[in-house]
């Protein structure tokens, strides 16, 4: 066989494996969370990796030397996340009832240079909101559900912990507390991982990623 044929199927193949990994890695680093990720098992195969990229090096081999260096750095991205220590808990955003939602919207963006996300609609809980990003990196909630809200309704305050299986924790743990559970954790609509829970007054508080 030619050796051009050989170095083609060798950089398909290493291609292929390397390519492989970049789902995991853009997830990992959209959601910040390795809950479903064996740490040892990973350290184990970054190992093997940066070995093969080493021996590549050594045997001046194009095809080991790409595949393992795109690959080391791909599985490092991952690798970070799972020995990351735990992230401090923050407010994730701010939630508001209102009547009216685009006026609402206009006027955060307008007046404090808030950038609108989509506009999230549900139509089964006839539930439309907004997420509005000030740039401190803050966030509001705008809610309408089709019903008059009271003025300065406060709906909600959001907490991040970090990942799902520290929300799933957490809310077991406050549970163990007698603290009420609103809401267990779940997947919403709009792409979030949460819980929700009531303080002492009965004030909603979201927990999550």
């Amino acid at each position: 066989m030619p050796e051009t044929l050989i170095s083609v199927i060798g950089l398909i193949a290493a291609s292929l494996t390397t390519i492989a990994f970049l789902p995991q890695a853009i997830k990992t680093w959209k959601t910040k969370s390795t809950d479903d990720l064996s740490p040892a098992m990973f350290t184990l195969l970054c190992s093997g990796i940066l070995l093969w990229l080493i021996y590549g090096i050594l045997i001046h081999d194009l095809p080991i030397i790409l595949a393992n260096g795109v690959t080391i750095c791909l599985a490092s991205i991952i690798l970070f996340y799972i020995f990351k220590p735990s992230q401090a808990k923050k407010i994730e955003h701010i939630a508001i009832w209102t009547n009216n939602l685009e006026e609402m919207k206009d006027f955060y963006c307008d007046v404090f240079d808030a950038k609108a996300g989509r506009r999230y609609h549900n139509p089964a809980k006839r539930f439309t909101s907004y997420f509005l990003v000030l740039s401190s990196g803050a966030r509001i909630e705008l809610m309408n559900k089709g019903v008059p809200a009271l003025n300065n309704s406060w709906g909600h305050i959001s907490i991040s912990v970090g990942s799902k299986h520290r929300v799933d924790e957490l809310t077991h743990k406050v549970e163990k507390k007698g603290v009420e559970i609103a809401s267990y954790p779940r997947s919403t609509g709009d792409g979030y991982y949460e819980s929700v829970i009531k303080d002492p007054e009965g004030n909603l508080v979201e927990i999550t990623i």
